[in-house]
């Protein structure tokens, strides 16, 4: 099977921080995986420090993703499947539940 090689950056016409992890999330969405939130129009959020996040309700299976993508150096794919992209400040992840406190539980 042939990899998917992904770039460092968006080529133009594209949003340069995003549009290079535009495969994975559509890949993510056609495997039956959801976004957890819709912040803006393509489903990125971006925290108070600028960076980009993009979350999935369910996990991502890291393996599965390199079968299919050729991730450049500057993008990180860590085994629980988030996708770290430092240089353009961007992350792909599994949003799990919140865990209660020990003092919240029963």
């Amino acid at each position: 099977m042939t990899k998917t090689e992904l770039a460092a950056q968006g080529a133009p016409g594209h949003d340069p921080r995003t549009g290079h992890l535009r495969p994975v999330i559509e890949y993510l969405l056609a495997q039956g995986n959801r976004p957890a939130q819709w912040w803006h129009d393509d489903g990125w959020r971006s925290d108070p420090g600028g960076e980009l996040h993009y979350a999935f309700t369910d996990p991502i299976d890291a393996a599965q993703l390199r079968e299919h993508f050729a991730f450049p150096a500057s993008i990180v794919l860590d085994e629980a499947g988030t996708i770290r992209d430092g240089v353009n400040r961007v992350d792909i992840y599994h949003q799990q539940p919140p865990t209660p406190f020990s003092f919240e539980q029963p």
